[in-house]
C-alpha cells in the first residue's frame, strides 16, 4: 500500500480543527437571512469553537511545568490555561512558542521576568485576572507584538501607563472606571488600538488628549460628558472613526450637530442637539 507523503500527513490536532473550519463556512454560509437566524448561528459556531479549545489547548492545573508548558505549545490553536495561579519564567518562556492565543484566566501575578518571556508570544495575550500591575511588569509586557488584554485592572498608578503605552499592538484596559487624568494623558500615547470602554466620563484635558493622538480608541462605556469633552470627542470619532456611544451626535464636517446614523455604530439620529446642561451633557 503506498504511503502517505510525509509532508501532507496532518497532525490529529489540525485535522479536526480543518474539520470545524468547513463546519464553519458550511454553518455561516447557509441559507439563513433573518437576523435572528444569523444570532443563532453565531451562537452555535461560538459553541463549537469553544468546545474545541476545551478540548484540545486546556490545563486545569494551578502550577504548570516547563516539560509540560512545552507539550501545551505544540498546539497551533492556542492554550487556555483555567486554573493557573502562579507561572514562572521557565514555562513562561515555553508557552511563548505557541502559535495560538494564550489565555490565563486566574493568573493573579507576574514577575517581570515571566512577562518578559510572554512578550516574544506573537499571538493574543489575554491576562484579564491580573488584578495589579507594577511599572516594571507593564514595561517588559510592552514589547509584545500582539493584542494585549488587561482588563481585570481597575486602577494603574502613573508610571505603569506610562510602561504600557509603548505597546503598539491593541491595548485593552476596559476595567479602569476612573483612572487618574494624568493616566488617560500616558496612556493616550499608545499608538495602537486603546480600548477604555469602562470610562464613565472623561475631563476636557483628558477628552482633548485622546482627539490628538494617531490610533484608535473604544470608549463605549460613556454615560456622560463635560460639554468641551463631548466637543473634542466628537472631533476626534469624525477624523479617525473612533468607536464612541449611540448618545453622541455625529454630523457633517466635524460639526457638533444630529444626523443619521452612518451604519458603523458611530452615532444615531436625534431629534435636535444635546444642549449643555442635558441630562448627559453638564457645563462644568
Amino acid at each position: 500500500m503506498p504511503t502517505m507523503p510525509a509532508a501532507s500527513r496532518a497532525r490529529p490536532s489540525e485535522r479536526i480543527g480543518g474539520a470545524v473550519f468547513v463546519l464553519a463556512i458550511l454553518v455561516l454560509g447557509g441559507c439563513s437571512s433573518s437576523s435572528q437566524d444569523h444570532r443563532a448561528v453565531a451562537r452555535t459556531f461560538s459553541g463549537l469553537a469553544d468546545c474545541f479549545f476545551r478540548g484540545t489547548a486546556d490545563h486545569n492545573g494551578e502550577t504548570l511545568s516547563a516539560a509540560e508548558a512545552r507539550r501545551l505549545a505544540a498546539n497551533p490553536f492556542g492554550i487556555s490555561l483555567r486554573r493557573l495561579a502562579t507561572l514562572d519564567v521557565a514555562a513562561a518562556r515555553e508557552l511563548a512558542a505557541c502559535r495560538g492565543f494564550l489565555n490565563f484566566s486566574r493568573l493573579l501575578a507576574l514577575t517581570p521576568a515571566a512577562a518578559a518571556e510572554l512578550a516574544g508570544h506573537a499571538e493574543d495575550l489575554r491576562l484579564d485576572s491580573l488584578e495589579t500591575l507594577s511599572a516594571d511588569t507593564a514595561r517588559a509586557l510592552a514589547g509584545h507584538d500582539g493584542a494585549l488584554h488587561l482588563n481585570g485592572l481597575r486602577s494603574i498608578d502613573l508610571a505603569t501607563a506610562e510602561a504600557l503605552a509603548d505597546h503598539e499592538g491593541l491595548l485593552a484596559l476596559n476595567g479602569l472606571a476612573a483612572p487618574e487624568e494624568g493616566v488617560i494623558v500616558a496612556l493616550a500615547r499608545h499608538r495602537g488600538h486603546l480600548c477604555l470602554n469602562g470610562l464613565a466620563t472623561l475631563s476636557p484635558t483628558a477628552a482633548d488628549t485622546l482627539a490628538t493622538r494617531r490610533g484608535k480608541a473604544s470608549l463605549h462605556g460613556l454615560t456622560s460628558l463635560n460639554y468641551q469633552s463631548l466637543q473634542s470627542l466628537f472631533h476626534l470619532g469624525d477624523q479617525t472613526g473612533v468607536d464612541l456611544p449611540e448618545w453622541i451626535p455625529t454630523g457633517p464636517c466635524g460639526a457638533l450637530a444630529p444626523g443619521p446614523a452612518n451604519g458603523r455604530g458611530e452615532g444615531r439620529a436625534l431629534p435636535r442637539l444635546l444642549p449643555p446642561g442635558s441630562a448627559l451633557v453638564t457645563v462644568d
